[in-house]
């Protein structure tokens, strides 16, 4: 079997479109909407969110790299468009070049391509941050349990007033 490297990830076709997005989904919807958590579920779902977050990770790695691309491809089809307008006699001054090679179908084209490409990036962004915040909100509330289980001296933990770092 192949190894998958780096160059096959980003690679030279890339459909924001054609991704896989079914295992974010699944976790976005499982973020409590009231930002309730119960302790119980807390150290799993710690878990699932940090799962997420280098998942997201990951696809934002690849977008960003095919953004750059996508943002490069629509800057030569604009050049293409205007030096195309350039030899003909009917546009004479830049300014309708210019116009011209906005309305131009390959650039068009090329920018809706580079706003898809955007769009995902932003998407799984936003997707990194909302786990990422999720995963450190678990973190306190199994932090907050674990603080008042040794206070209580639930389980027969000791309790040990000089340690001042986290509960786990």
């Amino acid at each position: 079997m192949d190894k998958l490297t780096v160059r096959d990830l980003i690679g030279n076709e890339f459909s924001p479109l054609d991704v896989d997005t079914s295992e974010i989904r699944e976790l976005s919807n499982a973020l409590p909407k009231d930002g309730n958590i119960d302790t119980n579920n807390a150290e799993v779902l710690a878990t699932k969110y940090l799962r997420g977050a280098d998942i997201c990770g990951e696809m934002l790695a690849i977008a960003t790299a095919h953004v750059a691309k996508a943002k490069t491809k629509k800057n030569i089809a604009y050049n293409r468009a205007f030096v195309k307008y350039k030899d003909d006699k009917k546009v004479k001054t830049d300014k309708l070049r210019a116009a011209m090679a906005e309305i131009d179908d390959d650039y068009i084209e090329a920018c809706n391509r580079y706003d898809e490409v955007l769009a995902f990036a932003k998407w799984i962004n936003s997707k990194y941050d909302s786990f990422n915040k999720m995963h450190y909100m678990c973190k306190k509330i199994l932090d907050r349990a674990y603080t008042h289980e040794r206070m209580s001296g639930f389980n027969g933990i000791d309790i040990d007033e000089d340690d001042d770092g986290p509960a786990w």
